[in-house]
């Protein structure tokens, strides 16, 4: 075994070797991957091995298509044999919600350039010999490019292609340590000896929290039991050796495809098990949990009345193996908070297909400093330390029990809850808040009303929300609103060189004292990394207020650029509450509190100023991200509850209103305001993002100046770009394509009906330039929707209201 490397991979499962394999593709070689027992040990060499490129986004989706596209080479790439059939595969809907559901998968199928497509019931017979679809199918969809590997050949031929070209790889070697020299360095210590290296990458499966802890870190990774079952062979598909599709049938929750001369039928139709609760075993490799033949039962008896000849083969092999999972069921995959050069790996529910695209990821990080993708889903940071075990446990078997269940996009998962609260939190339930989930803080999402109760029923279309947060922007519009912000990122920075750290940070100038800004950070390659509201408090005091889900990441890139002295970069604020008070009547209501002049020439918008109100210190800045008269008042926590009461005491004979999260993104929509994950990202330069006016060309030097300048002369790969949607019906979803001619010319990040203005609207990117008037369609739920171009903001154009 080597004893220095440039890179330390700790696993060798399919992710593991995979990024060994694209390392040494990328030519980096200087590599050593270290499996404490035989490669495919985890939950590799038992998977299933089924590769499907179904993804409910842009980002599940490419990555399923990354993989097929590499492993159908690889054999002859690698000079390995490797068992790898495409077959296809259809996935059969029972309800018309599923219908719906699988429109919109198309819809971003087909903006991605890929070929999925909406079968009928008899199309399914007539491609599969023994599917039934029988009088409760209803359509369908055809996944054209699915297939199914061998795991243990598909990872021994990454490890050959590896090998071929430099990497080392050591088995049966126990990582026992992990530590960081003074040098910047990782030590690796082993029962075999010791590895210096630059790079550490965590790819220990379901491991992956043991190793984790090793580094100080407890990785959000529970493991649960999945099982599939195995038949006899049958003599009909014995003189028939033609492929068939895979079968997934999401509503009877299994999946089925053929395994030799058997069938191979798996299920999700039972309650989420985890495993190993009171610790992991210190080896648990080519093992298996006991049978569970009473989970599978039921599934196996709806499957039998579409795929009758189930009932004449006899079970050869039950296979019930560990799944790893996280909290959000999305792999860890990224940088490590904190951590220079670390790498998390780990929890791939679908590590087989995942693997490949785990592998590209984590290459370009280490090798470019930045993914060719936005894959900050897959984000490691994106838990933090409220994510517990007990609450993994909990909300990953909830997850598992919806493994197949339609993703709503209003569906709030229950379980492990509450976490993190504001002191609003019980006068806010009382008030008929009805709470979601963010970064482990609960949020009012909306308000029920007299008239209108969370019934529970989801949706694509219509749901019991829609009329109550109609009220509350309209409350907000007409009079003031109120919202509870907890959990708000901050960060505060200062010291004599904090002005020139965030110079160089950010690519927009700081403000004054006194005054906010709204900055960008872009990456070397002049893609937008995140955004900041920059509140310049003293001359070398600032205040920083970030995207909530960002926290660790954003951290992690400004103290990349942090100098040795001068400034110091503190994540978090004493001040660590926050009220939205919103409205044309927000001054009216906010100025009896306090003995600060809030007038407009005193405190105009985008300024800031410590005040005191209700007799409470704080920080109030007048910004809005809902485009009225308001402030965002940040308080200490000890304070909220006082402040609170006393603004609804004083808006009460103002119209006050309390507004939710989903009234927040409704309005937000029609001011154009770009979400971050949604609208904005680093697949995007500032000219593609219509963000190019907060770039300062004044500024000899910030991160990405020199790529930013360089595609200013180029033609934008996208248009960021308003549309307003023709007559009633349901919202249009993130990621639907929109066409011209029938020609698909972009796709939408963010959308929604704007209740102030009474109108569907939507952001997207689009691959033309356009101008306002112009006509579109966007394809929402399989139909297509006329559209028309329009300018930001489409509400109050001329930002009066905003800076009243």
């Amino acid at each position: 075994m080597r004893t220095q490397a440039k890179v330390v991979v700790i696993g060798g499962g399919a992710v593991g070797v995979s990024t060994l394999y694209h390392l040494a593709r990328a030519g980096v070689t200087d590599t050593l991957l270290i499996e404490k027992s035989e490669l495919t040990s985890g939950s590799t060499w038992h998977a299933a091995g089924n590769i499907p490129t179904y993804g409910t986004s842009w980002g599940g989706m490419r990555a399923g298509n990354y993989a097929w596209r590499l492993y159908k080479d690889l054999a002859g790439v690698v000079d390995y044999p490797i068992t790898y059939r495409h077959t296809g595969a259809f996935w059969p809907a029972h309800t018309r919600d599923r219908m719906d559901f699988f429109h919109h998968l198309v819809g971003i199928s087909r903006g991605l350039g890929y070929d999925m497509a909406m079968i009928s019931p008899a199309e399914m017979e007539a491609m599969h010999p023994w599917y039934r679809a029988g009088s409760s199918v209803i359509g369908g969809i055809l996944d054209p490019y699915e297939g199914d590997v061998d795991p243990s050949q598909l990872t021994q031929a990454l490890a050959k292609g590896a090998r071929d070209l430099g990497a080392e790889i050591v088995r049966f070697t126990k990582v026992t340590g992990i530590s960081r020299r003074p040098s910047g360095e990782w030590q690796v210590s082993t029962d075999k000896g010791e590895v210096l290296c630059d790079v550490v990458v965590n790819a220990s499966g379901y491991y992956g929290r043991q190793v984790g802890e090793m580094v100080g870190q407890r990785l959000p990774v529970v493991t649960l039991e999945h099982q599939y079952l195995v038949t006899e062979a049958l003599p009909e598909l014995e003189a028939n050796p033609a492929n068939f599709p895979l079968v997934r049938d999401p509503d009877i929750m299994f999946y089925l495809r053929r395994e030799r001369n058997g069938l191979l039928l798996g299920s999700y139709g039972h309650a989420g098990r985890p495993a190993w609760l009171d610790g992991m075993p210190d080896d648990f490799a080519n093992q298996l949990y006991p049978d569970s033949v009473d989970d599978i039962a039921e599934v196996l008896e709806a499957a039998l009345e579409h795929i009758p000849i189930l009932g004449e083969a006899g079970v050869s092999r039950f296979v019930n193996g560990p799944i790893p999972y996280s909290p959000d069921g999305a792999p860890l995959c990224g940088p490590a908070f904190g951590l220079p050069n670390f790498y998390h790996a780990c929890c791939f529910p679908v590590g087989i297909t995942h693997s490949a695209a785990a592998g590209k990821t984590l290459t370009e990080w280490i090798t470019e400093g930045e993914p060719e993708w936005d894959m900050s889903a897959w984000d490691p940071r994106r838990f933090g330390d409220w994510a517990t075990f007990d609450y993994t446990v909990a909300r990953a078997c909830e997850l598992y029990e919806h493994q197949y269940a339609i993703p709503y996009p209003h569906r709030i998962w229950k379980s492990a809850r509450p976490v993190n609260r504001t002191p609003l939190y019980d006068r806010l339930k009382a008030k008929g808040a009805v709470f979601g989930q963010i970064a482990g803080w609960e949020r009012a999402f909306w308000f029920e009303t007299e008239t209108v109760k969370d019934d529970g029923c989801l949706s694509f279309r219509h749901e019991a929300w829609h009329d109550a947060v109609k009220a509350e922007c309209e409350g907000v519009r007409d009079h003031i609103g109120v919202m509870d912000h907890g959990g708000f990122t901050r960060y505060e920075v200062e010291g004599p060189g904090a002005t020139d750290f965030l110079d160089r940070v950010f690519c927009g100038a700081m403000p004054a004292v006194g005054r906010v800004k709204l900055s960008y950070m872009l990456t070397p390659k002049g893609k937008v990394w995140s955004e900041a509201t920059i509140a310049r408090l003293e001359e070398y005091r600032y205040l920083l207020c970030g995207p909530t889900l960002a926290d660790q990441r954003d951290h992690d890139w400004m103290a990349r650029f942090l100098p040795e002295s001068g400034v110091t970069l503190r994540r978090g604020s004493d001040f660590d509450a926050a009220l939205m008070v919103m409205g044309p009547k927000s001054r009216d209501t906010l100025q009896p509190l306090t003995d600060a002049d809030l007038s407009k020439e005193a405190a105009p918008w985008m300024s800031v100023r410590e005040i005191t109100l209700a007799g409470a210190p704080m920080i109030a800045l007048r910004v809005s991200y809902v485009g009225e008269l308001g402030w965002e008042l940040h308080m200490r926590s000890a304070d909220l509850v006082t402040v609170y009461e006393a603004i609804m005491r004083e808006g009460a004979d103002k119209g006050m209103v309390e507004f939710g999260s989903y009234a927040l993104n409704a309005m937000r929509i029609e001011k154009g305001y770009h979400g971050w994950g949604a609208d904005f990202g680093i697949e995007y330069t500032p000219f593609d993002a219509g963000l190019e006016r907060f770039v300062s060309r004044r500024k000899t030097d910030f991160v990405g100046r020199d790529a930013f300048l360089a595609s200013a002369d180029r033609p934008r790969d996208y248009h960021f770009t308003a549309f307003e949607l023709d007559g009633q019906g349901p919202d249009a979803l993130s990621s639907d394509p929109i066409l011209k001619e029938g020609r698909v010319v972009g796709y939408v990040s963010s959308a929604g009906t704007g209740f102030r203005i009474g109108k569907r609207i939507a952001l997207g990117y689009l691959t033309i330039p356009a101008d306002p008037g112009d006509r579109l369609e966007i394809e929402v739920l399989g139909e297509p929707v006329q559209a028309t171009v329009r300018a930001l903001p489409f509400y109050d154009p001329e930002n009066a209201r905003l800076k009243g």
